[in-house]
Protein backbone atom coordinates (compact mmCIF):
# COMPACT_ATOMS: atom_id res chain seq x y z
CA UNK A 1 0.00 0.00 0.00
CA UNK A 2 1.35 3.39 -0.94
CA UNK A 3 1.98 5.88 1.86
CA UNK A 4 0.90 9.39 1.65
CA UNK A 5 3.60 11.94 2.12
CA UNK A 6 3.17 13.93 5.30
CA UNK A 7 3.09 17.58 4.46
CA UNK A 8 2.71 19.99 7.33
CA UNK A 9 -0.53 21.91 7.40
CA UNK A 10 0.02 25.57 6.96
CA UNK A 11 -1.88 28.01 9.08
CA UNK A 12 -3.55 30.82 7.28
CA UNK A 13 -2.35 34.34 7.89
CA UNK A 14 -5.59 35.07 9.72
CA UNK A 15 -5.10 32.05 12.03
CA UNK A 16 -1.53 33.14 12.76
CA UNK A 17 -2.70 36.67 13.55
CA UNK A 18 -5.45 35.37 15.85
CA UNK A 19 -3.00 33.09 17.69
CA UNK A 20 -0.52 35.97 18.05
CA UNK A 21 -3.26 38.31 19.34
CA UNK A 22 -4.41 35.71 21.87
CA UNK A 23 -0.85 35.25 23.09
CA UNK A 24 -0.41 39.01 23.56
CA UNK A 25 -3.72 39.31 25.44
CA UNK A 26 -2.86 36.33 27.67
CA UNK A 27 0.57 37.84 28.45
CA UNK A 28 -1.00 41.22 29.20
CA UNK A 29 -3.63 39.64 31.47
CA UNK A 30 -0.91 37.69 33.33
CA UNK A 31 1.08 40.90 33.82
CA UNK A 32 -1.92 42.86 35.12
CA UNK A 33 -2.91 40.02 37.48
CA UNK A 34 0.66 39.96 38.81
CA UNK A 35 0.40 43.73 39.38
CA UNK A 36 -2.96 43.25 41.10
CA UNK A 37 -1.62 40.56 43.45
CA UNK A 38 1.46 42.65 44.24
CA UNK A 39 -0.75 45.66 44.95
CA UNK A 40 -3.01 43.68 47.31
CA UNK A 41 0.00 42.33 49.24
CA UNK A 42 1.48 45.84 49.50
CA UNK A 43 -1.79 47.30 50.83
CA UNK A 44 -2.09 44.59 53.50
CA UNK A 45 1.56 45.20 54.42
CA UNK A 46 0.93 48.96 54.74
CA UNK A 47 -2.13 48.39 56.93
CA UNK A 48 -0.05 46.04 59.11
CA UNK A 49 2.05 48.93 60.42
CA UNK A 50 2.10 51.53 63.18
CA UNK A 51 2.13 54.24 60.54
CA UNK A 52 -1.39 53.39 59.35
CA UNK A 53 -3.13 51.24 61.96
CA UNK A 54 -3.72 52.24 65.56
CA UNK A 55 -1.51 50.20 67.90
CA UNK A 56 -1.95 49.27 71.54
CA UNK A 57 -0.98 45.59 71.72
CA UNK A 58 -0.40 45.24 67.96
CA UNK A 59 -3.21 42.71 67.49
CA UNK A 60 -5.37 45.01 65.36
CA UNK A 61 -2.46 46.03 63.11
CA UNK A 62 -1.51 42.36 62.74
CA UNK A 63 -5.02 41.22 61.76
CA UNK A 64 -5.47 42.62 58.24
CA UNK A 65 -6.24 40.07 55.55
CA UNK A 66 -7.30 39.83 51.92
CA UNK A 67 -9.78 37.38 50.45
CA UNK A 68 -12.52 36.73 47.95
CA UNK A 69 -15.27 37.07 50.56
CA UNK A 70 -16.12 39.59 53.25
CA UNK A 71 -13.68 39.49 56.17
CA UNK A 72 -15.47 38.50 59.37
CA UNK A 73 -14.76 40.61 62.45
CA UNK A 74 -14.63 37.82 65.03
CA UNK A 75 -11.10 37.44 66.46
CA UNK A 76 -10.54 38.33 70.11
CA UNK A 77 -7.04 39.31 71.25
CA UNK A 78 -7.33 37.21 74.39
CA UNK A 79 -7.46 34.01 72.29
CA UNK A 80 -4.24 34.55 70.34
CA UNK A 81 -0.66 34.40 71.56
CA UNK A 82 1.51 36.42 71.97
CA UNK A 83 -1.09 39.22 72.13
CA UNK A 84 -3.04 37.49 74.90
CA UNK A 85 -0.05 37.88 77.23
CA UNK A 86 0.40 41.62 76.61
CA UNK A 87 -1.03 43.42 79.63
CA UNK A 88 -2.96 46.66 79.35
CA UNK A 89 -4.46 49.20 81.73
CA UNK A 90 -7.52 50.39 79.85
CA UNK A 91 -6.29 52.06 76.67
CA UNK A 92 -2.63 52.01 77.74
CA UNK A 93 0.02 49.33 77.88
CA UNK A 94 0.97 48.17 81.35
CA UNK A 95 4.49 49.14 82.43
CA UNK A 96 7.15 47.00 80.77
CA UNK A 97 4.82 45.78 77.99
CA UNK A 98 5.52 46.31 74.29
CA UNK A 99 3.22 45.93 71.29
CA UNK A 100 3.87 43.08 68.87
CA UNK A 101 3.08 43.59 65.18
CA UNK A 102 3.32 40.69 62.75
CA UNK A 103 1.07 39.95 59.80
CA UNK A 104 -1.11 37.01 60.91
CA UNK A 105 -2.50 36.04 57.52
CA UNK A 106 -0.61 35.23 54.34
CA UNK A 107 -1.93 37.12 51.33
CA UNK A 108 -3.03 34.74 48.56
CA UNK A 109 -1.53 35.36 45.13
CA UNK A 110 -4.56 33.94 43.34
CA UNK A 111 -6.65 37.04 42.68
CA UNK A 112 -7.86 37.43 39.11
CA UNK A 113 -9.11 40.35 37.06
CA UNK A 114 -12.81 41.11 37.35
CA UNK A 115 -13.06 39.43 40.78
CA UNK A 116 -14.04 41.35 43.87
CA UNK A 117 -11.25 41.45 46.44
CA UNK A 118 -11.96 42.20 50.09
CA UNK A 119 -9.34 43.61 52.43
CA UNK A 120 -10.45 43.87 56.01
CA UNK A 121 -9.56 43.40 59.63
CA UNK A 122 -10.55 40.23 61.48
CA UNK A 123 -10.67 41.70 65.01
CA UNK A 124 -13.95 41.88 66.84
CA UNK A 125 -13.28 45.49 67.79
CA UNK A 126 -12.26 46.66 64.28
CA UNK A 127 -14.97 49.38 64.02
CA UNK A 128 -13.84 50.98 67.28
CA UNK A 129 -10.15 50.75 66.38
CA UNK A 130 -10.72 52.40 62.99
CA UNK A 131 -12.18 55.46 64.73
CA UNK A 132 -9.37 55.64 67.30
CA UNK A 133 -7.48 58.95 67.36
CA UNK A 134 -4.33 56.88 66.68
CA UNK A 135 -5.77 55.54 63.40
CA UNK A 136 -4.51 56.81 60.04
CA UNK A 137 -6.46 54.19 58.06
CA UNK A 138 -8.95 56.67 56.58
CA UNK A 139 -6.19 59.12 55.61
CA UNK A 140 -4.29 56.24 53.98
CA UNK A 141 -7.36 55.08 52.04
CA UNK A 142 -8.11 58.61 50.88
CA UNK A 143 -4.48 59.12 49.83
CA UNK A 144 -4.12 62.02 52.24
CA UNK A 145 -1.37 63.13 54.55
CA UNK A 146 -0.25 60.90 57.37
CA UNK A 147 2.77 59.13 58.84
CA UNK A 148 2.93 56.78 55.84
CA UNK A 149 5.09 57.27 52.76
CA UNK A 150 2.38 56.75 50.15
CA UNK A 151 -1.41 56.64 50.32
CA UNK A 152 -3.65 54.23 48.46
CA UNK A 153 -4.17 56.49 45.42
CA UNK A 154 -0.42 56.94 44.96
CA UNK A 155 0.09 53.19 45.37
CA UNK A 156 -2.54 52.50 42.68
CA UNK A 157 -0.74 54.86 40.28
CA UNK A 158 2.62 53.21 41.01
CA UNK A 159 1.44 49.62 40.58
CA UNK A 160 -0.87 50.09 37.61
CA UNK A 161 1.14 52.01 35.06
CA UNK A 162 -0.74 50.77 31.98
CA UNK A 163 -4.37 51.22 33.01
CA UNK A 164 -5.77 52.36 36.33
CA UNK A 165 -8.30 49.80 37.63
CA UNK A 166 -11.69 50.59 39.10
CA UNK A 167 -11.11 50.47 42.85
CA UNK A 168 -13.72 51.34 45.45
CA UNK A 169 -13.37 51.50 49.20
CA UNK A 170 -16.44 50.31 51.10
CA UNK A 171 -17.57 50.55 54.67
CA UNK A 172 -20.68 49.70 56.61
CA UNK A 173 -22.91 52.51 57.72
CA UNK A 174 -25.33 51.88 60.56
CA UNK A 175 -28.38 54.12 60.61
CA UNK A 176 -30.50 54.88 63.63
CA UNK A 177 -31.46 51.21 63.87
CA UNK A 178 -28.93 48.32 63.87
CA UNK A 179 -31.08 46.67 61.20
CA UNK A 180 -30.33 49.65 58.92
CA UNK A 181 -26.82 48.52 57.98
CA UNK A 182 -25.80 49.70 54.54
CA UNK A 183 -22.49 49.36 52.76
CA UNK A 184 -21.34 52.54 51.10
CA UNK A 185 -18.56 52.68 48.53
CA UNK A 186 -16.25 55.48 47.45
CA UNK A 187 -14.46 55.22 44.10
CA UNK A 188 -10.77 56.11 44.18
Amino acid sequence: MARRSATPRRLSTKSKANAFTKQILDDFEDEVEAQLNGFIAAVVSDLTSKKVSPVLTGFFASSWKAGKSIINEEDEREKFTPWSSIKTNGNRLAPGQKPYIKQRFAVPKTFKLNETVYIGNSTKYAPQALFSPKSSVFAYLAGGAGNFREGLSQKIDRFFTDKRPNISVGGDYIGSNVKDVQTQYQDL
